[in-house]
């Protein structure tokens, strides 16, 4: 194999094996707690990438297992007094 192939393999299988990593993270620990949820949230495991969503219920579920997740709202249904850090243009 050529060098640049060698890494391209190399690229392949490390996406492949974070891919394998993430389904066995959902499978072990996300579905069982997505099934019977917690009363009360979980904190966020700083390891999860997270997750953007318009869905309310998506955002409150994914929240109480301990998924890191942003709302994404529509300026128009965000309330004036609420404490906005620094707006994102999408």
């Amino acid at each position: 194999l050529v060098f640049r192939d060698l890494v391209a393999f190399v690229a392949q299988l490390q996406r492949t094996l974070f891919d394998i990593h993430a389904l066995l993270d959902y499978v072990e620990i996300l579905y069982p707690l997505l099934a019977s949820p917690p009363s009360k949230p979980m904190r966020a495991n700083p390891t999860w990438m997270g997750c953007f969503t318009r869905n309310t219920e998506v955002c409150e579920a994914l929240y109480f297992v301990g998924v890191p997740v942003w709302l994404v709202r529509d300026e128009e249904f965000i309330s004036p007094t609420m404490n906005i850090v620094r707006p994102v243009q999408l």
